[in-house]
C-alpha cells in the first residue's frame, strides 16, 4: 500500500524517529559516539528489511526491536568472554555464544500489532529490559551483565515493565494469552455513552 511505503521511506523514517531511537540507544550503550553509530545502523537495517513490516502503526516498535538487536551485538563485543551463573546457580551459557542467527530468529517471533503499539508507551529503561527478556530470551542476569547493572534491580525493573505493559494494554485492549502463553489482545469494542433522557416520541 502507498501509505505503508511512504511511512517506510528511508528519509521519512529517519526524520520522524531518529531522535527517539538515539535517546533509547544512548540509554543502553552509554556512549554518544557509539549511540550515533548504532542509530545509523538501526535505520540502515530498517531500510534493508522494510518489506517485512505490514502495519505502519507498529513502525516505531519495530525500530525499537532493531535498535535493541544492534545494541546487543555491540554490548556483547565489549564482553566476549563473560559467563554467568543461572538463577539456580547452574553455569549459564556465555552471552557471547548466542549466535546472530538465533537472535534473528527471535526477532522474527510474532507479537500482536496491539502489543507492539502498547510497548511504545513504556519509558526507555522499561522497554529495553522487556524487549531483551521477552523477544531475545535473555535472563535477568545476562541483561544485568550486559548493561553493567545490579541483577536485583533488573529483575525489579522487568517486573514493573510487565505490570506497566499490562496496564497500558488493559486501557484499550481485551487481553488474553495465546496457546504459547504469550499476551495477545484485540482492541476493545467502542461503547457509545447512553443517554439517560427518554427518547422523544414523534407526534
Amino acid at each position: 500500500m502507498q501509505g505503508t511505503a511512504d511511512a517506510l521511506d528511508a528519509g521519512t523514517l529517519f526524520e520522524a524517529h531518529r531522535d527517539r531511537i538515539y535517546r533509547y540507544v544512548l540509554h543502553l550503550v552509554h556512549d554518544r559516539a557509539e549511540a550515533e553509530d548504532v542509530t545509523q545502523e538501526t535505520f540502515l537495517r530498517a531500510h534493508r528489511f522494510r518489506g517485512t513490516i505490514r502495519d505502519p502503526g507498529a513502525v516505531r516498535s519495530w525500530l525499537y526491536q532493531i535498535a535493541t538487536h544492534v545494541c546487543l551485538d555491540r554490548l556483547r563485543q565489549r564482553q566476549p568472554q563473560i559467563s554467568l551463573e543461572g538463577e539456580e546457580g547452574a553455569h549459564a551459557e556465555s552471552i557471547a555464544s548466542v549466535s546472530p542467527s538465533a537472535l534473528e530468529a527471535a526477532e522474527r517471533k510474532e507479537t500482536s500489532q496491539c502489543v507492539q503499539r502498547c510497548l511504545q508507551f513504556l519509558p526507555d529503561h522499561y522497554r529495553a529490559v522487556l524487549l531483551m527478556h521477552e523477544v531475545y530470551s535473555l535472563t535477568a542476569a545476562e541483561i544485568a551483565s550486559l548493561m553493567a547493572e545490579n541483577r536485583t534491580a533488573v529483575k525489579m525493573r522487568l517486573h514493573r515493565a510487565r505490570r506497566m505493559l499490562e496496564m497500558v494494554m488493559e486501557c484499550g485492549c481485551a487481553v488474553s494469552d495465546d496457546a504459547c502463553g504469550l499476551p495477545v489482545c484485540q482492541p476493545k469494542p467502542r461503547v457509545l455513552p447512553r443517554s439517560d433522557k427518554p427518547a422523544k416520541r414523534k407526534k
